[in-house]
């Protein structure tokens, strides 16, 4: 039975619907709607299920054929759909289209189904992924174990009392034990954060010179010095080694750290105390031997010994006393020295002649105290010799009754005065030329202080002499005081005072001598007057020569650089003006060229050879760009040397209004080089912000020099703080400044964002010869020149703000128009 619902209706185009082939026939009609459908349907679901499948399984293999298959299984269902649709409505080309594009797809994945099946073939079978997860699970086990076992490690590293820190091969550090943190202050962050293991080092060459024999797989210790996180430095006795796996390859560098500070110190101080000793006994002025307490020979003699026997030490070291006494005097030595060792008591002999064998047979007489040095056992090891020569002493002693009728003949003809006090000052002898240094009587001030004749600001000085006469009980020298005159005037004097000393070794009195010095005083005065203003002159003759110098050779330089840059700027001139002409001729040439080619396209063989050779096509496309920079770096050559015929100024040596800003762009061009981006450093940026200026009276050349000179010290400070990371910021910068005052005044601010100036250096900074720079890198002359062309020659002011880490302002202020005199 036939249904109106399967008749083609009329309205629609040309084409046949698709039903006319079925004749509208219900049942077979049917039949391809419910199949297409069904299949659609099918086709329909199949690509959300493999969507579904690799959105779950993101680890699939091969994923994105999928896709395609999803499109193309997509495009079939659409098509099944259409044949539906075409059954009334007879739309044949959007069939085509969607044919065309389900072989598109079909194709596309058929092709990539050819690059992946050998691929797919590759993928492990079952029973290789099951041998797979059986080596991995062996794999697990034995890192398990080694985990273990690294772990066991791990406690007793963290448990050792040495710093032990590990990096990676490039230095990086990745472990510390709690000994290594405590010791250097570094947590493994902070350490990297600090420049890596590097930082612990006190002397950075030797670091990488340490960190370079490691890295070749060899081993290094020594003691070095490192530091703290706070700075401190320690002594450290480091063994550094490289890690390697089980091919050789390094993995990691170790290094431990035993701190030796305190044993260094000690060692120090030990070699101090022996170095001290050794030199105590060496310069004590009576003689030292120690001999072996087995076999009485010398092993230790001192410079006195060496003169005693008369020989050097080499050969009095390995001998005896039968070496250089007579037999006689040597059997009594040896048999004192064998009772005080056997005693193990100080045997002491009050006076004993000896004739050393010294080639002078000279009498000598010596006070001898023989020690034994008792070993931890108790035994004796050494024998302690001193042998004091008392030979003059006794010559003296001999002499002093002589000498002492003599004595008081001397003091009665004495220039100085000679006197005896108690020990609270009080006067007991005053000899005769007392009368005549200071006009009194001696019968005045015998039983009287000397305290009321000294001037008051000198009397604690005379107090402390005396009392450190009495305390040391040996004699002072070189008081000098005001004493009063009795005709009411000071005269100077100087005094030598000894101590008398009673049995009881107690300093019962003083005496001593007194001389004038009172003409010596007033000569000393009048020569140190003298001599401070020689040395104030001579600074002022110095500091004028080397400004003069330094000026001679800025006028020198400043006739160089205007010669150079008049030298210069003819060729310069000549090439920038023949560019032009030069680029219009060779752009008439390429034309030319261009113009032969389009109406001779196929030249002869020999000139289209040349024509690849030359890559014709390359020059005339590189040409022009060849001009256009040649013009800019002559134009830049320009610039410099207007830059520097501005700076020198040698035009202008007197008086003359200028452009300031000129003057300051000259010098900044002459430093441009410094400006530029370094490596590793970034660019220093220069910010300017200038007033409208008039033009200003001054000396050009003289005040290009003062620009110069600051504007060199802030990139010297910024360049510095570069390279020793000091500064905290990442942007080294200059600004420079112009202003225009109410009071006719101009002024220029040169303002750097570098370390700044300590205010102890800061107020030296415009002395002459003073300089921060090393040797060779400054005069000191450069600030103080720039002072005086500001404040001298242009009535001005010069000046520095500044403090550490805040960067440095220098202010300059001159007049626009100067006084003319």
């Amino acid at each position: 039975m036939m249904f109106g619902f399967f008749h083609y209706p009329s309205h629609v185009n040309s084409f046949i619907p698709h039903g006319h082939c079925y004749l509208w026939k219900t049942g077979l009609v049917w039949l391809h709607i419910i199949s297409d459908a069904t299949i659609a349907l099918a086709y329909y679901s199949i690509p959300l299920l493999l969507l579904y499948l690799i959105s779950k399984r993101k680890d699939v293999p091969f994923n994105g054929v999928f896709v395609l298959f999803s499109a193309f299984i997509l495009a079939c269902g659409t098509g099944h759909w259409m044949e539906i649709w075409t059954l009334w409505h007879p739309d044949y080309w959007i069939t085509g289209v969607l044919k065309a594009f389900t072989a598109i797809i079909s194709i596309y994945t058929a092709f990539t189904l050819i690059h992946l099946i050998p691929q797919a073939l590759t993928l492990p079978s079952p029973a290789q992924l099951k041998a797979i997860n059986k080596d991995l699970s062996h794999e697990i086990i034995e890192r398990i174990k080694t985990e273990q076992a690294l772990l066991r490690i791990s406690k007793a590293v963290e448990s050792v009392s040495d710093a032990i820190g590990i990096a990676d091969v490039t230095g990086k550090s990745i472990y510390q034990n709690p000994a290594f943190i405590n010791l250097f202050g570094y947590t493994v962050d902070a350490l990297n954060a600090a420049g890596g293991p590097i930082a612990v080092y006190n002397n950075p060459e030797q670091a990488q010179t340490i960190f370079a024999t490691i890295g070749n797989g060899q081993s290094w210790r020594g003691e070095i010095t490192m530091q703290q996180a706070s700075g401190k430095t320690m002594q450290i006795d480091l063994r550094a080694d490289a890690i390697k796996d089980r091919t050789g390859k390094i993995i990691a560098l170790v290094g431990v750290h035993t701190d030796i500070t305190e044993r260094k110190q000690a060692e120090a101080q030990l070699q101090t105390a022996q170095q001290f000793m050794c030199s105590v006994i060496q310069a004590m002025p009576i003689a030292v031997f120690v001999k072996d307490a087995t076999d009485l020979r010398f092993v230790l003699c001192n410079r006195a010994a060496q003169e005693l026997v008369g020989v050097s030490a080499d050969e009095i070291l390995g001998k005896t006393d039968y070496d250089f006494f007579p037999q006689q005097e040597a059997d009594f030595f040896t048999q004192r020295d064998e009772e005080a060792l056997t005693s193990k008591k100080v045997i002491e002999i009050p006076e004993e002649i000896v004739h050393p064998n010294n080639g002078g047979g000279e009498t000598r007489i010596l006070h001898i105290r023989k020690t034994p040095i008792i070993d931890a056992q108790d035994q004796p090891q050494y024998l302690l010799v001193i042998r004091e020569d008392i030979t003059e002493q006794k010559q003296i002693q001999a002499a002093l009754t002589a000498s002492e009728a003599k004595f008081r003949s001397l003091v009665e003809n004495a220039n100085d005065a000679i006197y005896a006090m108690t020990i609270d000052g009080i006067f007991t002898y005053l000899s005769p030329n007392f009368t005549r240094m200071f006009g009194y009587e001696i019968s005045e001030f015998i039983g009287q202080s000397f305290v009321p004749m000294i001037h008051p600001d000198d009397v604690a000085n005379f107090m402390e002499f005396l009392h450190k006469v009495a305390q040391t009980g040996q004699k002072q020298a070189g008081l000098e005081v005001r004493v009063k005159r009795k005709d009411g005037t000071y005269g100077w004097i100087t005094s030598n005072t000894s101590p008398v000393i009673d049995t009881n070794e107690e300093v019962v009195s003083f005496q001593g001598i007194i001389r004038d010095i009172t003409n010596r005083k007033q000569a000393e005065a009048l020569l140190q007057q003298q001599a401070i203003e020689l040395a104030q002159t001579l600074k002022q003759l110095q500091t004028t020569q080397s400004q003069l110098i330094q000026s001679e050779k800025m006028s020198s330089l400043g006739q160089l650089v205007a010669g150079v840059a008049h030298e210069i700027n003819n060729p310069v001139s000549f090439i920038y003006g023949n560019l032009a002409h030069a680029n219009s001729y060779t752009q008439q040439l390429l034309n030319l060229i261009q113009l032969y080619q389009s109406n001779y396209p196929n030249p002869v063989e020999e000139i289209q050879q040349e024509i690849e050779a030359l890559d014709l096509d390359f020059l005339i496309d590189d040409i022009p760009k060849l001009f256009s920079s040649m013009e800019a770096g002559a134009g830049r050559i320009r610039q410099i040397v207007d830059s520097l015929r501005t700076f020198s100024r040698l035009d202008e040596a007197e008086l003359k209004a200028v452009d300031i800003h000129k003057g300051i762009e000259s010098t900044l061009m002459i430093l441009d080089h410094r400006l530029k981006l370094k490596p590793n450093q970034p660019q220093i940026q220069v910010i300017k912000d200038y007033d409208n200026l008039p033009l200003v009276e001054c000396y050009a050349g003289p005040l290009n020099q003062v620009f110069l000179n600051i504007l060199a010290n802030a990139l010297d400070a910024l360049e510095d703080s570069l390279i020793q990371g000091k500064l905290t910021h990442n942007q080294p910068q200059i600004s420079i400044c112009t202003q225009q005052l109410p009071s006719k005044q101009i002024v220029i601010r040169i303002i750097d964002n570098g370390p700044g100036i300590p205010e102890q250096v800061r107020q030296k900074l415009f002395d002459p010869f003073f300089t921060t720079k090393a040797v060779g890198k400054g005069t000191g002359l450069g600030l103080s020149i720039s002072y005086q062309i500001i404040t001298e020659r242009h009535g001005g002011s010069l000046q520095c703000i500044s403090s550490p880490n805040e960067g440095a302002e220098f202010i300059i202020e001159i007049p626009v128009a100067q006084m003319h005199k």
